[in-house]
């Protein structure tokens, strides 16, 4: 009997009875593999339904791991049963943060990448007693299924999810039908038998986790780690997560111990000397149940070439260009012969538009080359006609400006109106247009 195949895209996990050149679904090229299907699965005849009434729940069964910060990413803690991927750059921490979320609990360290000699030197160099910890190279599914059920840990940590295969589907480790079949198998442990797991994966040259894409949906909290490998600053944010917000984040420090918590946030992206030198400004951003203050670095140069230049990190390029269009329409600064550049402090991404004003004053005062007083914070997003307009959750901002010591506030009018500003002790200027915003401040 013929074994039946199925090709996969292993970009964007779409299933196809044939082969492609191209993927239909993601038009990506050469990403379709052909995959056997598993023979001989055998029928379950116990299936058994719960009513959704009868179905106990308890909010509070979460782990703590102690670690603040991660437990903050995962929306409070690690729900018993569910299945994290965690996905990075190499070496940016990611088996450091395993074995350091490993330490707090009774934990079955599956490692396929290093030896358990390797794992207990970055131990010992980070301090920690591994006693709970049991460290295993098995790389077969089938066999850490039997270990698990044999030691019952209490989280099973699998480093990395691509060295694990499964002896009952062909393909070797890392294909996609081995990435699928072995994912399934653990998730389906993580759901029967309540224990958490940890998966670790690859990230491919354009920054996703490497696999099917189908690994990101059985899973059910995504964290990716970000961070300038020039610095020692680490972020931990959820991009996917069924059991709390998928926008929160954790500060971690890198040090010689390991990845340590980050307690003062604005320390990361604030310069603590406050400087005034032309080009910063500061703004806020809303990450989960955080509020982060970050400043906003520009430099406008003149350029000899006719077309000039454009460059941001950590801002959407293209809404540069649009506040810049703005800037020249609106605020009568004349940047079609100057080269603008951005840049977002600590490695930080600002991917909301609140952060709108305090880009363009940097451009403004970078080009004008007069310094924005000190202390001096800016909300505000910027409409196409140059109108300031209103930014969700203005308060929460307003009550980390004043938190920081921050002592005068620009804003939009309407913001200033309905948001509750009397506990701010400082001065607050409520703005329509962003030609007020630049005589106000220069």
């Amino acid at each position: 009997m013929k074994q039946k195949t199925l090709f996969i895209c292993r970009s964007c996990g779409a299933e196809f009875g044939k082969w492609f050149g191209r993927c239909p679904a993601c038009n990506e090229w050469n990403t379709i593999e052909e995959t056997a299907l598993p023979s001989g699965r055998k029928k379950i005849s116990s299936a058994q339904s719960v009513p959704l009434d009868r179905i106990d729940i308890d909010d509070h069964a979460r782990i703590i791991t102690g670690i603040n910060e991660f437990d903050l990413a995962c929306g409070g803690g690690i729900v018993p049963g569910s299945v994290i991927l965690i996905g990075g750059e190499p070496g940016i921490g990611k088996s450091t943060l395993a074995l350091q979320i490993a330490s707090s609990m009774k934990t079955l360290y599956v490692s396929g990448e290093e030896s358990p000699s390797q794992i207990g030197q970055r131990a010992r160099r980070l301090g920690i007693k591994g006693e709970a910890v049991h460290i295993t190279t098995a790389v077969i599914v089938e066999d850490i299924l039997e270990l698990a059920e044999k030691d019952k840990p209490h989280c099973i940590i699998i480093d990395s999810i691509q060295t694990i295969y499964s002896t009952e589907t062909p393909g070797i480790a890392g294909s996609v039908s081995q990435i699928r079949e072995s994912a399934s198998k653990l998730v389906s442990l993580a759901k029967h038998k309540g224990v958490p797991i940890l998966l670790i994966g690859h990230i491919t040259k354009e920054g996703s986790i490497a696999g099917p894409k189908v690994l990101e949906h059985i899973v059910d909290t995504v964290l990716y780690f970000e961070g300038d490998f020039s610095k020692e600053y680490r972020m931990l944010r959820a991009f996917k997560n069924r059991y709390g917000s998928a926008n929160e984040i954790g500060l971690f420090e890198m040090t010689g111990r390991g990845l340590m918590e980050v307690r003062d946030k604005n320390r990361v992206f604030l310069n603590p000397f406050l400087s005034s030198s032309p080009g910063n400004a500061v703004a806020a951003a809303l990450e989960g149940s955080r509020t982060i203050l970050f400043e906003v670095q520009s430099l406008v140069s003149f350029t000899n070439f006719s077309n000039p230049r454009r460059m941001a990190d950590g801002f959407d390029i293209n809404r540069l260009v649009l506040i810049i269009a703005v800037l020249e329409k609106h605020a009568g600064l004349k940047l079609s012969s100057f080269d603008v550049f951005l840049n977002i402090s600590g490695g930080f991404h600002i991917s909301e538009t609140g952060a709108d004003l305090a880009v363009a004053m940097a451009v403004g005062s970078s080009m004008k080359d007069m310094s924005i007083a000190e202390r001096t914070g800016f909300i505000g997003e910027i409409s196409l006609s140059g109108e300031i307009r209103p930014v969700p959750q203005c308060s929460r901002r307003i009550h980390e400006f004043r938190h920081s010591g921050f002592t005068t506030l620009i804003l939009s009018e309407q913001d200033l109106r309905e948001s509750d500003s009397s506990s701010f002790d400082g001065t607050i200027h409520g703005i329509k247009h962003i030609r007020d915003a630049m005589d106000l401040v220069f």
